[in-house]
Order: structure tokens, then C-alpha cells, then sequence
């Protein structure tokens, strides 16, 4: 049943397309059959796949960064109090603030360079990826660390037994939305620097009217950013088994 629905959703999606392109509702909008078309030149010239092993670069260095930092960093904060109460605000203000705004000054400070890209990646993930750690601990039941306090349980094993565990599916959750705003971080990344990777093949796509090569450019994107997702969600399932 699921499957034959997403089937059919696909089908009614690329009817749609189709639909538009005909209308037209721009003449730069390409059918599905030339987006298809050019997905498989870049393939087969080698440009998209140059062009992904650039930004995934960008998003391994940024996205690494971020669980790295930002996950014993969350959990820090849910244990020790005064210092989640403290980081919270400026946290609360990462998210809230537009994150492209930031993108000049991190331009000023690291160049143009695939590192100026990675720290943006970052600046767009790393937040989501500690507040969901944060409230992984948060929302641990008070119970289970009076329980274990009371068999005369150490720091290490509270933390390694029961803080951990508890946090563990906020801290996967958050992951899905980082990698998530990640992925967006990269593009709007490298649509405004754009001298390499992704970004620039979409923008010279464009400034050459070949717009069904840029389709297909944000086809891929989208492909590369589903897969990354459904690995995810799938580790999540299996580091979590023990909850169903």
C-alpha cells in the first residue's frame, strides 16, 4: 500500500511537471524527459560527479564538525545546568537569526575557499544538532538518576547508563534536521560564492541558458540529500531497536 502510493505520487508529480513545462509556464521550465537527458550527460561527462565530491567536502568538513562540537557539547548543557542556561540564549539566537546573513563575514574572514564553505555548513547545522542534545538530557526522567544514585552508581556509569541512552533519540533526531539544514547551507553557500562545486555548475548552467542542465543539477542535489536522509533514518532505526 505505501508503496503504491508513493508510486503514485511520483506519476501525479511528474505529470505535473510535464504540464508545466507544455503550458508553458516559462519557457525556461524543461520537460522531465530533458532534465532526465542532462542528469545523464553531466553523469557521463564526469562534471556532476567532480562537482559533488567538491561540495561533499564542504558538507563532510561542516556537517563533522557540528556532531563533533556540538553533540558532547549538548549534553554538557543538560548536565551541567548553569552552563545550559547560559548557552541557551545565544543558541536561541543562532537559530532565530538569519543564518545567510553571516555568510559576508564569513566570506571576510576565510576567503572564498572550500573552508569558508564547510564553516557555513556549520553555522547552519550546528545549532539544531546541540539544542536537540540539550533537550535529550532535559528530557530525561528524573527518576532513573535517583534510582541509579541510589545502587551507588559513579558519574561515568550514570552518564554512560542512563544520560546517554535517554538522549540518544534526540540526538539522532537532531542529526536528521542538521543534516537537513546542512544540505542548505551548502547550496546558498556556494550559490553565493560560487567558484566550485554544486553552486557553480547550477550558476554557470544558468548564465548559459542551458537550463535543463541546472534542473538537473538540483535534481541530483535533491537525490544526494534524500539518500544521506533515508542512511540516516535507517541508522537511527537500528540504534534504536531497543525501544520497540
Amino acid at each position: 500500500m505505501v508503496i503504491a502510493l508513493r508510486t503514485a505520487s511520483l506519476v501525479v508529480f511528474l505529470l505535473l511537471w510535464e504540464w508545466a513545462a507544455r503550458v508553458p509556464i516559462s519557457f525556461n521550465f524543461p520537460t522531465p524527459w530533458a532534465t532526465f537527458t542532462a542528469l545523464i550527460e553531466l553523469v557521463w561527462s564526469g562534471a556532476l560527479l567532480q562537482a559533488s565530491l567538491t561540495s561533499l567536502q564542504s558538507l563532510a568538513l561542516g556537517f563533522g564538525a557540528a556532531v563533533l562540537l556540538g553533540v558532547p557539547f549538548g549534553l554538557v548543557m543538560g548536565v551541567v545546568r548553569p552552563i545550559g542556561r547560559v548557552a541557551r540564549i545565544y543558541l536561541d539566537l543562532l537559530i532565530a537569526l538569519p543564518t545567510a546573513a553571516l555568510i559576508p563575514l564569513v566570506i571576510l574572514s576565510f576567503g572564498i575557499s572550500i573552508l569558508s564553505s564547510a564553516v557555513i555548513v556549520f553555522v547552519f547545522c550546528a545549532p539544531f544538532v546541540t539544542m536537540n542534545a540539550y533537550g535529550g538530557v532535559r528530557d530525561m526522567r528524573p527518576r532513573l538518576v535517583e534510582m541509579a544514585r541510589s545502587f551507588g552508581a559513579s558519574w561515568g556509569q550514570l552518564f554512560a547508563r542512563i544520560v546517554l541512552p535517554s538522549a540518544l533519540p534526540m540526538i539522532l533526531a537532531g542529526l536528521r534536521l542538521g543534516l537537513s539544514r546542512a544540505f542548505l547551507g551548502l547550496i546558498v553557500a556556494e550559490l553565493l560564492l560560487s567558484p566550485f562545486g554544486l553552486g557553480r555548475l547550477i550558476m554557470d548552467s544558468r548564465s548559459m541558458f542551458e537550463h535543463d542542465r541546472m534542473f538537473a543539477t538540483v535534481l541530483w542535489t535533491l537525490l544526494l540529500s534524500g539518500a544521506a536522509l533515508a542512511g540516516l533514518a535507517r541508522l537511527e532505526g537500528r540504534l534504536l531497536r531497543w525501544r520497540m
